[in-house]
């Protein structure tokens, strides 16, 4: 499995700047943030010089380009197939949308991730579904009943330990549970159940109450070998500083899991 870590983090720098954070704290590749008023370091352009420019920045750190997380608009979703193809991302990653326990809201969000699914495939893209607490793809068994009702080779799932584990699931035994389905992780802690993801800190792996290395043994024995993606939300406010240290705490704790699960 290879390292990597969402851009968010790094809200107040450009694309180049939160790049070459990530190449010092030793992560192997990158997933680029489309996030609305959070973050945005991918842009909605496909013209050679930009894919050119984009692609320069991270081959001279040394960082593969691993995923697009992705909120917005249908239009500019689909924009960013056209974008993460041009680029070489092999995955786009999303939420369902919806609203938990509501049928109707489901099944018009699985109508809407088929939309989805059908412009990814055309453009040879993976869109990676996240369960998201409150949303009508939440935890292990939506996930599966979203694949069983859009079936769709492009389709697959965002596995997130946090979520799954707020909305209850056994995380270690949900990886079993999605086995070949998954094809994306963001991947960071959580410390509790209720009450939101936590602080940024708390978000760190090896600092909340889930045991990951047993979900990452699981996700093993699942067959992920896709990249895992620290996703941190929450440390827009924080000094430049204050983000490379989660980061950098972030990379050094699941690289040495990974190291012991014989991984890496």
């Amino acid at each position: 499995m290879k390292l990597g870590c969402n851009t968010v983090l790094f809200n107040k720098l450009g694309l180049f700047e939160a790049l070459r954070h990530l190449s010092w704290a030793g992560y192997d590749g990158a997933e680029l943030a489309f996030l609305g008023g959070m973050a945005k370091h991918v842009e909605l352009r496909t013209d050679q010089p930009y894919v050119d420019e984009v692609a320069s920045m991270a081959r001279k750190l040394g960082l593969g380009l691993f995923a697009i997380e992705a909120g917005g608009t249908k239009d500019e979703i689909v924009k960013l197939f056209e974008v993460a193809s041009r680029l070489g991302i092999p995955v786009v990653a999303v939420g369902s949308g919806g609203k938990s326990g509501d049928p109707q809201k489901t099944e018009q969000a699985f109508a809407y991730i088929r939309e989805l699914a059908e412009s990814a495939e055309s453009w040879g893209i993976t869109l990676a579904v996240k369960p998201h607490v409150g949303a009508s793809v939440y935890n292990a068994d939506t996930a599966l009943q979203l694949v069983q009702k859009v079936d769709s080779p492009s389709l697959g799932i965002n596995f997130d330990p946090s979520h799954l584990y707020r909305a209850g699931d056994d995380v270690a035994g949900a990886a079993l549970k999605l086995g070949g389905r998954i094809v994306h992780s963001h991947f960071r802690d959580c410390p509790r159940r209720a009450e939101g993801p936590g602080l940024p800190e708390e978000q760190v792996p090896g600092r909340g109450k889930i045991d990951l290395l047993a979900v990452l043994r699981a996700l093993k024995d699942a067959g992920y070998d896709g990249a895992l993606d620290l996703e941190v939300i929450g440390a827009f406010q924080y000094p430049l500083s204050r983000q490379m240290a989660i980061a950098a705490e972030a990379r050094g704790y699941l690289n040495r899991c990974l190291q012991e699960l014989k991984l890496r």
